[in-house]
This record gives C-alpha cells, sequence and structure tokens, in this order.
C-alpha cells in the first residue's frame, strides 16, 4: 500500500521531513518499505513563455520559438501545430532525464534548440500528443512543473499487517498517527439530502448468501455527467500509483483509499430487470471481468448479478457487461462486505489480485460500509453532477455488538515496566476511538470500535499502550548482561584442543537417548541418572529420554569404527546431560566422556608401538585437570559397574566426585557389540569448572632453603589404598613434607601374597631455615611409627 505525505496531510496537520515521518510511522507499527519522490521528473521542468515565434526558414512544419524560462531567454525549435506567442509552456531544458531520453543541444535543420517545449504525453499526465501544453496565462515562469501542477509530494510505500485493515486508508493512518503524536484530526462528515423518489421502487437487492455478504449497501443517482476528473482528484489518484479512469471511477477509488474500504459503481442501464442479486455463481459459469479476461466461476464464488448474469465478482472485480462508460447518467453504487475467507479461496484460485480483494480478505467492518457509501455519494454528487434517489437498499442481516475488552493496570505496569495507571490508559484508549464503560478498584473495560477487530484480549490493550507511550521512552534499567561466560567458555575450548591434540575425535550425537542403555551398564535402580527426563512424542525407544549419560552413545560410535575398520580409535564427546527430580525441569550439565582402543599412537618405525591401558588414560585425565587448574586430586577404586573391577579409579577433590576412568568391563562392552579392549573416561565438567572458579592459583616462590631427599620401603597390605598412605605421613608434619611421591610397587618374589611393596620419595624443606640430618631423621622416625601403628607396616 502507498501513503501520500500531501494526502495524508488534508486530515491531520503534521509538520515532519519525510525522514521524520517515516519514523513516526514505522513506531506507530506501520512498516515503510520504500520512500518515493513523487514529481521529481516533473520537477526538472519549468514553466516558460514563449515570447515570440517565426517559421523555420528550412522546414515549413517546424517552428522557432524565443522560450523565457524565468532567467534567460533560449531558443528552442518546435513542432506543434498550437504554439504561439504569450503563451506559456512546460519548458524541458538541456540535461532533462526522461529515462528513455535525455534533452540535450542539437541542431534540428540548420537550427541550434537548447530544449524541447512538452506535451501532455511527454509529461506523462495523458496520453494527448496532438500539440504542446498550454498552461494557465497567469502561470509564473521560472516555477518547476511538479510545484505548478501540485505533484510535490513523498509517497511512502508500506506494508499493512494482516491484523490492521483499519490502517489500509489515509483516514486510518491519520487516526493512528492522532493518537500517537496528540494530534487531532479533520476527517471529512458526509451530510446527504433526503433525495427525490425512492430506490425501493426503481431497484430490488436479493441476498442469498447472508454469510458470505454481510452487508450490502445500495444508493442510486440519476443524471451524472461521465467526464474527465477534476485536476485535484486526479493529483491524489496519481500520487499513490492509481490510473485516473473517469470521474465516477476515480471517486470510488478515491473513498476507498481515503477510508480503506472498496466501493463499486454499476450502470443502472445494464442491469438485467433492475435486480441486484447476491448469490454463489453456477458451477462453470462465465464471468467477463473488467481486466478483460472471461473467469470460469465455481459454485464456491460469489457474485453479485442482475437478473440475468453476474456483474460483479464480489469484492474482486467488476464486470465487462456494467462497468461505468460515457453513455452512462444513472448509476448504482455498492458498498459492502464479504467473508474474508471466501474473498481469498476466490482471488487465489482464479489469480485475480486487486486494491479490492487486498481488503476484503483482511475483514473489513459491516459498519463501514454506511459510511464510504454516503462519502463517495456526497462526492459523486458534487463533481459528476446528478440527483440522489431517495433512500437506500440496505442487507444487514446480523448486525453485531461492539466487543468489550477489560485491563488491568497492575498488569500493564508489570508487562511493561512503565507508570499504566488508570488516567494514562484511559487517554491512551480514548485517543485510538475505544470508550470507557465501566471501571472498578484494578480494571478498566472498554468498548472497542467496529474497526479494530485485532483488540480482542487484555494484552492487545497493552500492546497498544506501550505503542502510544513509546518502546523508546521505557527507562533503561541497565543490568550486567551476563551474555557468555567467558572463563567457561575458553576453558572448555581449551580441553576440547587438549584431547584433539591428543589425537581424540570429537563426536556430536543427538541428545535423546535409550533408557535400555543404562540397562546395559549395569546402572543401579536408585542411581540419579535412573531419573531421566522423558520426551512425550518419541521418535521410538531408542529417541525416548534425554541421556543422562555420554558414555552409551560413545560406545555405540565405537563399534560403528571397528564394524568399518577403524579399530584403533580415541573418541570424546563434550556434552549435556539431562537428570530430572519428580515433574520439575530436567537439571543441564556438562560432562565429558571418552572412549580408547588399540594402539595409543599410529604405528611408527622409529619407536615400538603399545596398546592403550590404564596409565594412559589417567596420564589424559590429569592433563585436562592441569588444564582447568584443578589440583590435590584424590583417586580412589571406582564405584562404576560398567568398569572392569579393580581397572578404574573415581576421582575427588575432598568429598566431590569428579568423575571416573578405567578399563570398560568385557560384559559391558559386548553388550554394544564390542569385543576388544576399551577405556573409558567420564568428566563432570560443570564440577571441574565449579572448583577453578572457586579461586585463583596463589603465587608460591622457590624455597630460600636446600631440600633434604629421604626414601621410605615399606611392605603394606593391599586393602590400604596408597592416597590414604600418602595422606597420612603429610598429617605427621604440613610444614615441613613438600612433597611424597611414589615411585616403585613390587608384587612378586619375597613378597607374601595379598601384600606390596611401596617405595617412596620425601622431600623436606623448611622456609625458615636449613634441615639437619637430625631433625630429618626425627620426622621420618615419626613417620615409620605412624605407619606401623595405623597400616602394620614393614620395612625393607
Amino acid at each position: 500500500m502507498k501513503i501520500s505525505n500531501n494526502w495524508l496531510k488534508q486530515y491531520i496537520d503534521i509538520n515532519l521531513s519525510a525522514e521524520k515521518l517515516e519514523d513516526r510511522l514505522t513506531f506507530a507499527g506501520i512498516e515503510v518499505e520504500a520512500v518515493e519522490q513523487v514529481g521529481k521528473e516533473l520537477a526538472q521542468l519549468k514553466v516558460a513563455e514563449i515570447v515570440q515565434k517565426e517559421k523555420h526558414p528550412n522546414a515549413e512544419t517546424l517552428s522557432i520559438c524565443s522560450v523565457f524560462d524565468g532567467k534567460e531567454t533560449l531558443q528552442v525549435v518546435c513542432g506543434a501545430p498550437n504554439c504561439a506567442a504569450g503563451q506559456k509552456i512546460a519548458f524541458a531544458p538541456i540535461g532533462t532525464d526522461f529515462g528513455d531520453f535525455k534533452i540535450k543541444k542539437t541542431k534540428l535543420r540548420g537550427e541550434v534548440s537548447f530544449g524541447m517545449i512538452c506535451s501532455e504525453q511527454e509529461l506523462g499526465l495523458s496520453d494527448n500528443h496532438d500539440g504542446i501544453m498550454v498552461l494557465d496565462e497567469n502561470a509564473e515562469a521560472g516555477i518547476d512543473m511538479a510545484t505548478y501542477l501540485g505533484k510535490n509530494d513523498t509517497c511512502f510505500e508500506v506494508e499493512i499487517t494482516p491484523n490492521r485493515p483499519d490502517l489500509l486508508g489515509m483516514i486510518g493512518v491519520a487516526k493512528d498517527l492522532s493518537a500517537l503524536m496528540g494530534i487531532p484530526t479533520t476527517l471529512p462528515d458526509p451530510k446527504l439530502g433526503e433525495g427525490e423518489g425512492n430506490i425501493s421502487a426503481e431497484l430490488s437487492l436479493e441476498n442469498q448468501e447472508e454469510a458470505l455478504c454481510t452487508r450490502y449497501v445500495a444508493r442510486m443517482i440519476k443524471g451524472v455527467k461521465i467526464a474527465e476528473s477534476p485536476e485535484w482528484l486526479k493529483n491524489r489518484l496519481t500520487s499513490i500509483g492509481l490510473r485516473p479512469v473517469n470521474n465516477v471511477v476515480d471517486i470510488t477509488n478515491f473513498v476507498m483509499m481515503e477510508y480503506g474500504h472498496p466501493l463499486h459503481a454499476f450502470d443502472y442501464a445494464k442491469l438485467k430487470n433492475k435486480q441486484i442479486i447476491i448469490r454463489r455463481a453456477k458451477q462453470g459459469e462465465e464471468f467477463p471481468a473488467l481486466d478483460e479476461n472471461v473467469y470460469k466461476l465455481t459454485n464456491e464464488d460469489l457474485v453479485i448479478a442482475d437478473a440475468e448474469n453476474p456483474v460483479a465478482l464480489a469484492g474482486i472485480i467488476g464486470g465487462e457487461n456494467s462497468h461505468i462508460t460515457e453513455q452512462t447518467t444513472d448509476i448504482v453504487l455498492e458498498a459492502a462486505n464479504f467473508l474474508y475467507s471466501n474473498i481469498r479461496k476466490s482471488s487465489g484460485r482464479l489469480k485475480i489480485f486487486t486494491d479490492s480483494s487486498y481488503r476484503f480478505e483482511r475483514d473489513m467492518a459491516d459498519e463501514t460500509a454506511e459510511l464510504v457509501s454516503q462519502r463517495a455519494i456526497e462526492l459523486i454528487l458534487e463533481i459528476a453532477g446528478g440527483t440522489l434517489v431517495g433512500g437506500k437498499l440496505d442487507s444487514y442481516p446480523n448486525p453485531k455488538e461492539l466487543n468489550s475488552v477489560s485491563v488491568r493496570p497492575s498488569r500493564a505496569t508489570k508487562i511493561l515496566t512503565i507508570d499504566a495507571n488508570k488516567d494514562k490508559i484511559k487517554a491512551y484508549m480514548q485517543a485510538l476511538g475505544l470508550t470507557n464503560v465501566s471501571e472498578d478498584e484494578d480494571l478498566l473495560t472498554f468498548k472497542v470500535p467496529a474497526n479494530r477487530k485485532d483488540l480482542t484480549r487484555e494484552i492487545d490493550l497493552i500492546e497498544e499502550i506501550i505503542r502510544l507511550h513509546g518502546y523508546n521512552n521505557v527507562k533503561q534499567v541497565l543490568k550486567p548482561q551476563n551474555i557468555m561466560d567467558r572463563e567457561y567458555f575458553y576453558t572448555r575450548r581449551k580441553v576440547q584442543d587438549l584431547l584433539v591434540t591428543c589425537g581424540f575425535s570429537e563426536i556430536i550425537n543427538w541428545s535423546f537417548g535409550d533408557p535400555e542403555d543404562l540397562n546395559k551398564l549395569n546402572i543401579a535402580e536408585n542411581d540419579e541418572r535412573r531419573n531421566y527426563a522423558k520426551l512425550k512424542n518419541p521418535l521410538g525407544t531408542s529417541f525416548s529420554i534425554m541421556r543422562s549419560m555420554l558414555i552409551p552413545g560413545v560406545l555405540k560410535n565405537a563399534i560403528h569404527n571397528i564394524n568399518h575398520g577403524a579399530k584403533d580409535f580415541k573418541l570424546f564427546e563434550m556434552a549435556k546431560v539431562f537428570t530430572r527430580k519428580d515433574e520439575k525441569l530436567a537439571t543441564e550439565k556438562m560432562h565429558i566422556s571418552g572412549l580408547l582402543s588399540g594402539a595409543l599412537n599410529p604405528t611408527f618405525w622409529k619407536e615400538k608401538s603399545h596398546n592403550v591401558d590404564f596409565f594412559d588414560v589417567k596420564g589424559i585425565v590429569e592433563e585436562i585437570l592441569n588444564i582447568v587448574g584443578v589440583t590435590q586430586i584424590k583417586y580412589e577404586t571406582s564405584q562404576e559397574l560398567f568398569y572392569q573391577n579393580g581397572q578404574a579409579a573415581d576421582l575427588y577433590y575432598k568429598k566431590h566426585l569428579l568423575g571416573s576412568f578405567g578399563k570398560i568391563d568385557p560384559k559391558v562392552a559386548e553388550k554394544f557389540g564390542i569385543e576388544q579392549a576399551v577405556y573409558g573416561l567420564d568428566i563432570k565438567f560443570d564440577a571441574v569448572m565449579n572448583l577453578k572458579l572457586m579461586g585463583y592459583p596463589i603465587f608460591k616462590t622457590i624455597p630460600k632453603y636446600p631440600p633434604v631427599l629421604r626414601d621410605l620401603s615399606i611392605l603394606v597390605s593391599e586393602e590400604y589404598p596408597v592416597q590414604q598412605i600418602i595422606d597420612t605421613i603429610f598429617q605427621i608434619n604440613r610444614k615441613l613434607i613438600h612433597d611424597i611421591v611414589l615411585f616403585d610397587e613390587y608384587k612378586g618374589e619375597n613378597v607374601r601374597d595379598g601384600h606390596r611393596s611401596l617405595t617412596f620419595n620425601i622431600v623436606f624443606v623448611s622456609d625458615t631455615k636449613t634441615l639437619t640430618d637430625e631433625s630429618t631423621n626425627k620426622i621420618l622416625q615419626k613417620i615409620i611409627k605412624r605407619l606401623q601403628n595405623e597400616y602394620q607396616i614393614e620395612m625393607r
């Protein structure tokens, strides 16, 4: 749809530049797709005067004219028979661009011409090219033709949303801007006399389809004179891209663009038996339309017919057999409303898209039909003359009461974060044409005008409140926008890069899982991972839950690789797992799961390759933790039942379980179709990151005094974990015992069954003095005595 700035100003006194008006329209909810300067081409031309005319010495049909353009007198060669001295004309100087050609200095039969005197056709005003366009003798020489003709305008190409048919006319846009800007409107107030006679004696109306035609108003004028429209009317239509036809047709188009409600005029003499019948088309009935096409209709199409044939396809296009011509003297004016869905179906099926169908498809208001009928009749009587026949034919079978909608000021305030008090809401709603019908403590009820069918709920009124208040007037509360946790993001990327550097391939699986996989992994019934989130409409049982573990998916990726000959692999996935309690939303936590199998590294002639083992996986886990910055990890025998007993460990920081790693139990692997040794790891990445974010690393200086090293070899039962023994040693003297490293373990000859030989390297350092052998040995003896008491060790 196009909106003319000049036309709009007839209804609302807006003094805004094109750019500012574009912004206002946009904030009113009217999307501006393009802005066009109407009259841009005409502005190149000037009003000029022919001060002298002489015959061309070398051509009988040409004349040499002296043309004064307000500044200078120029010689122009002209071939029009009607040019004469003293005329005011439209002059195109050198440089004028008509699109197809550009005016240049040229010679015509030996005489130089410095421009062109134009006809109406060359100006695009009509098809008349019999001679030059002669202007009014009072026209001022020198002004541009766009100003003289009143064609300086700005046209906005806009897209109106389907729920706002009230904005499909200039008055609707003016009303909306009035509410938005607080400027009063000046609207037409048509008044009709009683007329002569009664239309019922001249014409009959029968509405056979009241559900499809909800209102039909017909009025009649006798003795009209069909002629060219006045300039102001033609200018209004051409400014928005409509072609003037004749005064009556132009008025119907004008009123349609003014109010947004289509009308149609019939030649009364062409209506057979002086009847208007609103009916369904007969199956296969042919209809000759104004676009010079003949359409074959179905009984789904609604037509306006006379006693014999369709004279219009309802709400879409008029008929060739009843349109207004120069011979028309009596007219019948139709103003109606039709069921929008039926118009849309017929228009789409027949591929007829008109200004009329575009509007009726958006559900117009029945009440507007009477208003546009009065307005068009008033203009026709004023411009085309004639006598109004008294009365009207009005089929309005089911008038509807105006809709009422309530809004709570407290609700509006909460949603919009503005002070939406009662007075402000009432002022906004009244500006939009709503009427306040009741008021309670926290409730306002309004009657909605018929043309605002989009206002049906409280939230619709709240939207109108903020639209009129101004989105840009809402007070901004600047809060920290934690759009991304950079520390988390970059640490996660570092871990991914580390694993890829170690030869891993990252995999991405669906977040859906199979509950049977938990049974294959021997997950206990009371394990929190059994509290998975079920999908309401799963693709199948294999995708029926949000996965609570990543390991099953990685195992399935592993067997896929093995089946395709890739038996040496390192795979990992970093993704979220989902668990839930009761019926609450699922909790999402980031995990890292990986599998390794086969050779640790690719075959290389210089180095002997070996298969992945427990300590390779342990090293990778430690590298991950080092990158995150988490130290002082304890290893305990894993309680996970999908690992092989004695070949897996759980990771702890104090009492926090961070994950596990080890060899997948061959029986579990076999359930997934894997028959080779597979090692896995599963790290709770979020838990690890929480430890990292608890504090930054503290810098420690290199000790000033030399360390003292002692080796301690003991024989101890296998029931005691190494980490437990190390913790006990540290407890003897944390200030002086700097580090403890297990560098040897032995089982075999000369070692009793169920026991093992462990050798530790203990580093003693003091921050205040150099330690002597005597002080170091005393601490060592305390260590041995403590270990003998708690673990029954024997010295080796």
